[in-house]
């Protein structure tokens, strides 16, 4: 089976893999504790507690989203995983007319708040843009250009463009 699977990335570090971090982190400190300190809570408190805050890091760790496409079957899903589990529905593939690169560049900054410092840096954002019926009909993001010209070249090769 021939299929192209994109993990959408863009995220980074913060919301729910951010937390996640934060949890494992937690997690693993409530549970090395008591090896160092003397502690008069429950040994089940304790396990409970970090295996829980472990368990719900992990998870939130491993949440992505992206889009699979397999060329065999001509269909495509946008998806949500957790652990291996990919969560969307299939649906039929049209007719790819074009897939091309597009650079996208803009100037980001934060809000400021008054309590972090104001940044701003230009990002650049490579695009895989596929084109059906003349309207741009999926675009893929990726942080760097090597790959978005490695994955362009792979989706023509699996639409035969």
């Amino acid at each position: 089976m021939s299929q192209f699977n994109h993990k959408n990335e863009t995220a980074g570090i913060m919301g729910p893999r951010l937390l996640g971090l934060i949890l494992i982190a937690a997690g693993v400190l409530v549970l090395i504790v008591p090896f160092f300190i003397v502690v008069s809570t429950d040994p089940q408190k304790i396990g409970l507690v970090g295996g829980g805050a472990l368990i719900i890091g992990l998870i939130l760790v491993s949440i992505y989203s992206g889009t699979l496409l397999d060329f065999d079957k001509s269909r495509y899903k946008e998806y949500q995983s957790i652990f291996w589990i990919k969560l969307g529905t299939w649906q039929e593939l049209p007719t790819i007319e074009r897939a091309e690169l597009v650079l996208h560049s803009y100037r980001s900054k934060n809000t400021p708040n008054g309590i972090s410092p104001t940044l701003a840096q230009n990002v650049t954002i490579y695009k895989c843009v596929l084109l059906a019926n003349g309207t741009k009909f999926l675009a893929l993001d990726f942080a760097k250009e090597n790959d978005a010209v490695s994955a362009l070249d792979r989706i023509k090769r699996g639409l035969k463009i």
